[in-house]
């Protein structure tokens, strides 16, 4: 990559309005706020650092993504390849002391940012059962759409507008397991026997529960499911506890086939049938 130096002009093509407005609108509000609640604030820290630097003109220009441009296509590329990778390259986000701003201003602080940022600075540990089941996820995503999901994006898709937000706490609910099922009754007087499905003998484990269960409702539910999914030229998927999870991730096209033509991809994309199965995994699931 070449670099450019700090006293010519650099005009930089995005298709990220919120970097855009990130670094020119809304910068100096951010940093009044001490950066509360700001995604990927660490990396805009930098790049204002890095453009206050410079003595030479700096411009933004917004560009449509996915639109066959040669360069936003080619960074889009370098991205999948990056998360791709095992272990990320380092990145050098140090700046001054006397650039980085020592929290929020108080005559500009609202009440409700004060308490984000409160809670921001809380200690969360990290649950080993919600990271299995998000890897999990993330690997049934992948054997359907050759593509590698973050956790962020597998977070956000649960929300579909279309889904309801009952059905949305169930899988919230079921990606942390939280539900009382299996293990969870070993240690309890009297009840021991929950731990075991009556029906299969086997632990009452979630993936087992939505998938496996030989229980007559759990089959019918899912061949009614089946029996729904009009789409002959597109197959119905291999129903696993990583593909009811990972459903709002999951567009489906014409053929399961990549193109290195990701315009042509996205154009080609089958919304009515992505948004059946959709509707179709999470419904079926929280009905069983």
């Amino acid at each position: 990559m070449e670099i450019v130096p700090l006293y010519q002009p650099v005009k930089i093509r995005t298709d990220s309005k919120y970097v855009i407005e990130g670094l020119t609108t809304y910068l100096e509000t951010w940093e009044n706020d001490g950066w509360i609640s700001i995604k990927n604030a660490n990396l805009f820290k930098k790049a204002a650092h890095l453009l206050r630097h410079r003595s030479a003109k700096t411009t933004m220009q917004w560009v449509k993504g996915h639109d066959g441009n040669p360069g936003n296509e080619g960074s889009n590329a370098l991205a999948k390849r990056g998360v791709n990778k095992r272990h990320p390259d380092p990145l050098n986000l140090e700046i001054p002391e006397e650039f980085e701003v020592q929290g929020a201003k108080l005559q500009t602080l609202m009440q409700a940012t004060a308490y984000k940022g409160i809670l921001e600075r809380k200690t969360h540990e990290a649950r080993n059962t919600t990271e299995k089941n998000l890897q999990l996820t993330c690997m049934a995503i992948k054997r359907i759409t050759g593509e590698v999901e973050t956790n962020t994006a597998i977070w956000k898709n649960t929300r579909k507008k279309m889904i309801r937000p009952i059905v949305q706490q169930f899988l919230y609910k079921t990606i942390h397991r939280t539900h009382l099922i299996g293990k969870y009754w070993r240690h309890i007087n009297g009840y021991e026997e929950r731990e075991i499905c009556g029906m299969c003998s086997e632990t009452e484990l979630m993936s087992h529960i939505l998938t496996k269960c030989k229980e007559k409702t759990t089959q019918t539910i899912w061949r009614l499911a089946k029996s729904l999914w009009s789409h002959r030229n597109i197959p119905w998927l291999e129903i696993t506890l990583g593909t009811i999870l990972g459903y709002g991730s999951i567009t489906l096209y014409p053929n399961r086939q990549r193109r290195n033509n990701q315009r042509q991809q996205r154009k080609m994309a089958h919304k009515g049938p992505t948004w059946l199965l959709q509707i179709l995994l999470s419904e079926s699931a929280y009905m069983i």
